[in-house]
Parts: C-alpha cells; structure tokens; sequence
C-alpha cells in the first residue's frame, strides 16, 4: 500500500503538468479530405491503426499498435490501483487522444516530429511508458499494474470519445476543487464539450487541498529569476494581488507590484498545485492554499475513480465530464 501512495504522488506531480497549447491548435479549415483520413475514418481503423512516437533523445520513430499505446498511456497517466471503470475511462481518452493525433498530423504535419503523432516530450503530448519506464515506476509491482490496466485497454479499445462524430481535445488533471473549469476560463478558447461541471466528490479528497509556504525572500527570488522587471518595495504585504477570476473563484491575473501576470504563469513559478488559490501573509511568510491539482478542465482523474467506486460505469463517467459527447465504435 505504502508503495501505491508514493506511486499517486508521482501521477499527482506529472498530471499537474499535462499540457493544453498543443491540444488547442486549431484545426486549418481548408485542410481537404483526400489530405488525410477523416477522424471518423481513422477511429475506424484502430485494430490495424500504428500510433508513431518520436523518441526525442534517440531521435528515433517507433510504432506501436493501438492496443500498446493505450497500455503505456494509462500507465503513465493513472495509478493502477484505480478502480476499473476510472481506468477504462481513461484508456477511452488515450485512444481517443491517438486518434485525434493522428488525424491532426495527417492533415498538417509538425515538423519537429518527423512523421510520428507525438513525441515523447511531455511538456507537449500527452505521457507515456515505454515498458522500461514503466517498471521502473511500478517496480516489484509492475506485472499486477500492467495485467490490470491491459484489462481495462481491452475493454476500452473498441471505443473513443466523440463529438459531432470526431475525436475530442482531450483534457484531464489530478483532481478539482468541486469543480472542473471551462477551456474558455482556463485557455481563452471555447470548446463546448469542456465546460464547467460538478466534481463534488473531490473536496473530500486529501490531494485536493495542498498548502506551500514561501517566505518574502524566497517569492522574491523566485519571481524575480523570471521576471526581471518587477520592482519590490519594502513592504511584502503589498507586493501581490489578485486582478482577475473566472467561474467559482479561479484566478486568471495576478499583479505583483504592479506587474500584471497570468495565473498559469505565476502558479508553475512558485509551484502552486492549481489556479483556485488563496493566499495570507504570516510572520513575513506567503501562505497559499491550494484547492484541486492542475489546470482542472475535463475529467478529473480522482473524481472519476471516485464515481467508479459509486458504481458508475466508464460511459456515465466521461459523459460527465466531457458535455454533448458520445463513446463511438472504432472498430
């Protein structure tokens, strides 16, 4: 057990970076159909479909079949120990994520990925665990989590997300506040399947509130190692303040000593778990509390598990979360 919560703590620390620029590209309205597979195409051609990932360091592509993508995906992206149905929903998204991928570089190549989908830089794609990794994670216990989630991938493969009958923009984080926000109020573009819904199950979670304190030297230093234009006056109850929230208090703009700065910004350079923060100033010390991990927008990974652990199947958990959207058969 002991293990399994160090593991959650790994999975906490990597979700709370997942990235969201590249999954917002819009898609070029001229891009012609003999370009490439429609998505609805692709999705139907998952049993024999390759999913190519970059490997940056070796500067290689290797292929994987679909079923073994979604494997080292969930791997990466969910503690096994998960309930079934969590993992499922999951292995949904992984697949649905490859898809959309897939469709999107067919159409409009990136070069840096020299034919493949993704890469394996997480500050771009989506996470993922060649075996290697993945033992290296799970160690001792890596044959009961990799049999447990290929469970889940086999009962997941014949299906993926959709809307409109296309693979979605997937988006997932650790765990809300109560909860998750709208693509709109986090990333400043509409998507109408990632809005803002109740996650209530989450405010009973320990991982969903986490306190960092810094003292005035060290948010000073820490500010001031990106942004060399802020001018600090001697008095550090006056250095920062909150200019703009979202949907259920979510900070979108925060001015520190007049200096206007995004809330993204300003929470990965102090290392805040998420944009629903409040923050006091004790004994010359900042303290933030932090409710949920990550930039909240789609299925919320605890908040899922917790819904599985009421009886909820895969279908009603990303129904939930993911607005107007269906599980479609790629086979």
């Amino acid at each position: 057990m002991k293990h399994y919560i160090q593991i959650t703590a790994v999975f906490a620390l990597l979700i709370a970076v997942i990235p969201c620029i590249v999954f917002l590209s819009p898609q070029k309205p001229e891009a012609s159909q003999s370009s490439s597979s429609s998505a609805a195409e692709s999705a139907q051609q998952t049993d024999t479909e390759k999913v190519k990932i970059y490997f940056t360091a070796e500067k290689k592509i290797t292929e994987y079949t679909m079923q073994e993508y979604m494997l080292g995906a969930v791997l990466a992206q969910m503690p096994a120990d998960f309930e079934p149905a969590a993992l499922e929903a999951q292995a949904v998204l992984a697949c649905t994520y490859a898809l959309y991928r897939i469709s999107s570089e067919s159409a409009h190549p990136t070069p840096a990925l020299n034919g493949a989908a993704m890469s394996d830089d997480t500050k771009l794609y989506h996470g993922f665990f060649t075996e290697a990794k993945a033992k290296e994670l799970y160690k001792d216990k890596y044959e009961t989590a990799k049999q447990k989630v290929l469970d889940a991938v086999k009962a997941a493969e014949s299906k993926f997300l959709a809307y409109e009958g296309k693979p979605i923009i997937v988006a997932f984080h650790a765990v809300s506040d109560g909860f998750t926000r709208s693509a709109e109020d986090v990333w400043g573009q509409e998507i109408p399947y990632l809005v803002s819904v109740e996650s209530k199950q989450d405010t009973e979670l320990e991982q969903a509130k986490t306190v960092t304190e810094l003292s005035s030297t060290q948010l000073r230093e820490k500010l001031e190692k990106i942004y060399d234009d802020i001018k600090f006056t001697d008095k550090p109850q006056d250095w920062l303040k909150v200019t703009q929230t979202g949907e259920h208090g979510l900070v979108k703009t925060v001015s520190v000593c007049g200096k206007e700065i995004a809330a993204a910004e300003f929470c990965e350079v102090l290392d805040l778990a998420s944009q629903s923060f409040v923050y006091e100033i004790k004994n010359d010390k900042f303290i933030f509390t932090c409710k949920g991990l990550g930039h909240m927008v789609g299925m919320s990974q605890c908040g899922a598990n917790e819904m599985a652990k009421q009886g909820k199947n895969c279908d009603q958990i990303l129904t939930h979360y993911f607005k107007g959207c269906t599980l479609s058969d790629n086979l």
